[in-house]
């Protein structure tokens, strides 16, 4: 699991063999379930037949935040042709993130104006305006003080004032007549509203989204969770590695990595090591015998991606098989990073192969388990090219399991000043990610996007220098995930979960077969496991 710098590996620079991971800057994150503050909008007096309204949410809460967002529904029988929307923040405050509008701060005072494509909003449409809000550290409340009325005040909508009282948050909900307070904020959807894409950080303007239709149907209901678990340890196992190194020998689950072309859509262990060379057979073999389960994780940053190698969705579809039939499994792990992830062209192949491969198991009466591992921000999230895939995957309707973020090797540009601060980003990172899954599938309860989450750390020593991810880091960590009952935790890697051979902590950076700091042998198994 590799380093990659938010700017990219320096130039000249010889990347390691070990995978790396590229990060995309998005926005810090949101963990309560909704509740609704509505505030009702009036159109232009100039045109009865333009009613434009809006209802304020606010969709999560934490101790330095929220998130919000205004419905805006053209409620009249002609086409509104843009809009823009004012508020003010109390002091103290001030938006973080913003999607589906072009945010205009000045003198205080918030402008969101539309983007080109939600730019008309024809009879009955809808489109979400949402927005995540910082508070400043002067202005945090302590343990014993009650939430404050921080939401969104004097509200303008094309100029007009805002009718109704100003939007404060859940400390004064009110509900417009005849509405609930969960369907104002799903109710309508369309084109427009879509899935929510951030665009935008700090106080200035965003870059132009683009649009994209609600999934078609959703994914299935998860099961409700045991309090204070982690569904799944399953650290990553380098099938490129001395087996000796196998490393995690109390864990019931491990994602066996990686697989991809070794030429010609040709599917093999790290590009050289054929699916039915007998050591690799008797190894996983082995694996199984000790109990627990396997998946199998495609791609990564070394090697060449079976979905740019394969020409079709057809012949991808047979690759995953082929690998798939070798190992005995139907657990993937399809990590994406590289021009495997901003090409759309091979993100629809591969989508649409994983449709087949799960239309076809189906017909065989078995499940083919989908988990994608996808480069994070470590304070904002996924990036645009990796939540255009989870859309993707979701109108697909592709069964989706988990989506894991890659909590490593972040860079000093979006990272500053790691030491201590790891487990931090982790935790950030996974709150990012558990808001980003439930506008993926708004069906899914916090709860159930809980348990769509999966973090993998690096554990020890990171690509990246400075970055060291702590045995105190381990444990703050899995009290966050056992607390918010994540649904997998995975780590980089089983053998690195061990002192360095002459037991001392190394100054040269990751090495593939130890942490790099002083530990005892599988020191980071029991932290993270708890």
């Amino acid at each position: 699991m590799g380093s990659h710098r938010a700017g990219g590996p320096e130039p000249g620079t010889r990347r390691p063999r070990r995978e790396r991971i590229r990060w995309a800057a998005a926005s810090a994150a949101l963990a309560a379930l909704p509740a609704a503050l509505v505030v009702a909008l009036s159109g232009d007096s100039s045109d009865a037949d333009h009613l434009l309204s809006a209802d304020y949410v606010r969709t999560g809460s934490w101790p330095s935040g929220y998130s919000g967002q205004y419905v805006l529904r053209n409620a009249g029988s002609d086409t509104v042709e843009g809009w823009t929307l004012r508020f003010d923040l109390p002091a103290g405050m001030r938006i973080a993130t913003i999607w589906n509008g072009r945010l205009e701060p000045a003198a205080g005072r918030y402008t969101v104006r539309n983007e080109n494509w939600n730019r008309a909003l024809r009879p009955g449409e809808s489109i979400v305006v949402g927005f995540e809000v910082r508070r400043d550290g002067a202005g945090a409340p302590t343990a014993t003080e009650p939430v404050r009325a921080d939401g969104p005040t004097a509200c303008t909508i094309n100029d007009k004032p805002c009718g109704g009282s100003a939007g404060t948050g859940p400390d004064e909900p009110a509900t417009p007549s005849g509405a609930t307070p969960a369907a104002s904020a799903s109710a309508g959807l369309d084109r427009h509203t879509g899935t929510p894409t951030p665009t935008g950080t700090g106080r200035g303007g965003g870059a132009t989204s683009t649009p994209s239709a609600p999934p078609t149907t959703a994914p299935p209901t998860d099961a409700t969770p045991r309090a204070g678990t982690i569904e799944h340890l399953a650290p990553y196992l380098d099938m490129t590695l001395d087996p000796t190194l196998a490393g995690s020998s109390g864990v019931r689950d491990r994602t066996l990595a990686y697989v991809v072309d070794g030429g010609g859509c040709r599917p093999m262990w790290g590009g050289v090591t054929r699916l039915d060379d007998p050591a690799t057979i008797a190894r996983i073999a082995a694996l199984r015998e000790a109990g627990g389960s396997i998946r199998v994780a495609f791609g990564g940053a070394g090697g060449a991606d079976l979905a740019v190698s394969c020409g079709s969705p057809e012949e991808l579809t047979a690759a995953y098989r082929q690998v798939l039939d070798a190992t005995g499994t139907d657990a993937m792990d399809l990590d994406i990073e590289g021009r495997a992830l901003v090409r759309p062209d091979v993100m629809q192949r591969r989508n649409a192969a994983l449709r087949l491969l799960q239309e076809d198991a189906r017909r065989a009466d078995r499940r083919v388990d989908v988990g994608y591992s996808l480069p994070v921000h470590p304070l904002q999230g996924l990036g645009d090219e990796a939540k255009a895939l989870l859309r993707d995957a979701a109108a697909r309707q592709i069964d989706v399991s988990y989506v894991n973020i890659k909590a490593m090797n972040y860079g000093a540009g979006v990272a500053p000043r790691p030491q201590g601060r790891m487990g931090r980003f982790a935790a950030d990172a996974a709150h990012a990610l558990q808001a980003q899954i439930r506008e993926v599938w708004p069906h899914l309860t916090e709860e159930q996007a809980w348990r769509r989450v999966s973090v993998t750390v690096m554990i020890g020593r990171n690509d990246v220098p400075g970055e060291v991810f702590t045995l105190d880091d381990a444990r703050r960590f899995a009290d966050f995930a056992r607390q918010n009952h994540l649904g997998r935790v995975a780590w980089w890697s089983a053998a690195r979960d061990r002192p360095c051979p002459d037991g001392t902590a190394t100054e040269t950076g990751a090495d593939p077969s130890c942490s790099g700091i002083a530990q005892e042998p599988e020191a980071f198994l029991r932290a993270l496991g708890g």
